[in-house]
């Protein structure tokens, strides 16, 4: 559900906040500022389903920037997909933590630290972190047992204790940082096995080699990047009469840019929504893996109530691929399709018309599947 809107006053709610509006808590933090503030009911969350947060809200003749997250803003919320503008700068610790319904989140451009186990136990499967971050605190992605894929800006300098502990099914890294980032604690990376690392270029290979931590085969193993090996493919959906969502490929991350041709979000988030004016606005999607950005894959997307209802009349009935147990499986209609099947260095692995279910392939390794143009990204064990 988009944004619920609640029905409970605010006199039942266990924290006094400053504004509710359209479902979400705020707490005035200056004159001109707010935060998004906890609400629990009962000793549960109040917040549910998908969260597209503002970038402004107006409250007695005021409009307050929504600035920041409050710590354990989220905590065991039952949230799905969270949205996050970019007017917020800070999150606070533990802000989404034991949130264990959240798939997926796109983080603000302004973001410059991932606080102390802010994302800990989510069930998020491919993050992005914004260029600017620096510090990725304690236990951030602690027990997100579901993060497969990670991108690293160039700007991160330091990873702490347990930040991925535990992300058992973590096996793709793509670091723009030509540095390796500092660990704070042998046990960053607690738990993990198996992360293939990719880099821009051979010198920084060699750095992450070189590098105690980075440089551990029984944990990492460091590649250049070769780009993306498929055509990604762009759909959009309905959400009512103020959201499109653009459904993004899984696995994969991408930079969005607004009409004005500035960076809007870069996000892995499976869906990205954008607001829907009184006249078609165009964005355009490009793919990229930090180090390069595959501008020659780029697609165009249009926000606009007769371009959605135009989609909304014909959908499109797509396979679906998941991996399970050293197999993986198609469903759907696959019917004149052909299957391709690569590992994340470019190599094919399968190339035959769609007309098996399943496939079983060696593992633990990932694999990108292409069925017709939908993409997936497996993993099998």
């Amino acid at each position: 559900m988009l944004i619920m809107v609640l029905t409970l006053g605010t006199g039942q709610v266990l924290q006094a906040q400053d504004i509710m509006a359209n479902g979400i808590y705020y707490n005035i933090i200056s004159d001109t500022q707010v935060e998004v503030a906890p609400a629990f009911h009962q000793g549960s969350s109040l917040y549910e389903g998908c969260i597209i947060l503002p970038e402004r809200v107006y409250c007695d003749g005021v409009n307050y920037d929504v600035a920041a997250i409050a710590p354990r803003a989220f905590w065991q919320s039952r949230v799905t997909e969270v949205q996050i503008p970019n007017s917020v700068t800070q999150i606070g610790e533990a802000a989404f933590a034991d949130a264990e319904s959240l798939t997926s989140i796109t983080l603000p451009l302004g973001l410059t630290a991932v606080s102390r186990y802010m994302l800990a136990g989510t069930a998020v499967s491919n993050v992005v972190l914004p260029e600017g971050v620096t510090d990725i605190g304690k236990g951030a992605f602690e027990d997100c047992t579901q993060l497969r894929t990670l991108y690293l800006p160039a700007s991160v300098q330091r990873i702490g204790d347990r930040a991925f502990g535990y992300c058992v099914a973590l096996k793709e890294i793509y670091s723009d940082a030509s540095t390796p980032p500092l660990t704070l604690s042998n046990h960053s990376f607690e738990g993990c096995q198996d992360i293939s690392v990719m880099l821009a270029d051979a010198s920084s290979c060699r750095r992450y080699q070189d590098d105690p931590t980075w440089g551990n085969d029984d944990l990492f193993t460091v590649w250049i990047d070769e780009g993306l090996i498929v055509t990604p493919t762009l759909q959009q959906e309905n959400l009512g009469e103020s959201w499109t969502a653009l459904k993004l490929d899984a696995g994969l991350a991408y930079k969005i840019y607004g009409p004005d041709g500035y960076l809007t979000a870069i996000t892995a988030a499976d869906r990205y929504f954008l607001p829907i004016g009184a006249i078609g606005t165009d964005y355009l999607v490009v793919p990229t893996t930090l180090m390069r950005d595959e501008e020659d894959l780029q697609m165009v997307a249009t926000a606009a109530p007769a371009a959605i209802e135009d989609i909304e009349a014909e959908p499109v009935d797509r396979p679906t691929i998941v991996g399970l147990d050293g197999t993986i499986y198609i469903q759907g209609d696959t019917h004149g399709l052909w299957t391709f099947i690569y590992d994340v260095y470019g190599n094919l692995w399968y190339e035959r018309p769609a007309v098996n279910n399943w496939i079983s392939l060696p593992g633990p390794r990932v694999y990108i599947v292409k069925v017709g143009d939908t993409v997936r990204k497996v993993f099998l064990n």
